[in-house]
């Protein structure tokens, strides 16, 4: 029994923890932070497979953990009203930073840094949901869950959140 979670929780590490650091990176800024976050996402997905806990998607479940992981880091770091972190969707711009250049991903290249800027511009309704949509490549089942809403609400802000980027970008379908 304890070989299949060990088993499973490798797996899980294997094909997620590239992509839970570059999201803790992403949204604090500091790559020692991001390396805790994502440790504690880790220790806590393995304290919930121990436990037994019925995990429908394991992709969805870290990144809900990472995301309340840094929701509770700004709320320790910068002691912000919970009222104006609702209001900024947990206080945090998604920022790329030079030392994370990895050929071949979306942050590395202009284009890719071009669109998280634009993406920055959103509203925070349709900031979070895009970027873990197309950056992250979450489907919107897993990001309904991430965000604790419908699949349909998390749909339409995908939807609704693109309409908006082409607009600020200028690449508006006519």
């Amino acid at each position: 029994m304890e070989m299949d979670l060990t088993k499973k929780f490798e797996s899980v590490y294997e094909i997620e923890s590239d992509a839970i650091f570059r999201f803790c990176l992403l949204r604090v800024s500091n790559r020692e932070t991001a390396l805790d976050i994502t440790q504690e996402t880790f220790l806590r997905f393995w304290q919930s497979l121990q436990k037994d806990k019925e995990i429908l998607s394991n992709r969805a479940f870290i990144f809900t953990i990472a995301h309340r992981l840094i929701i509770d880091w700004y709320r320790k770091k910068k002691s912000l009203s919970l009222d104006k972190m609702l209001d900024n969707e947990d206080g945090a711009d998604y920022e790329v930073e030079d030392q994370m250049s990895t050929e071949g991903k979306l942050e590395s290249s202009a284009e890719g840094r071009f669109l998280i800027e634009k993406i920055n511009e959103l509203p925070s309704s349709y900031r979070h949901p895009l970027y873990l949509r197309f950056v992250e490549d979450l489907s919107p089942s897993e990001i309904a869950e991430i965000m604790g809403v419908s699949i349909n609400a998390a749909s339409v802000r995908i939807n609704r959140g693109l309409i908006e980027l082409r607009k600020i970008t200028g690449y508006e379908i006519q």
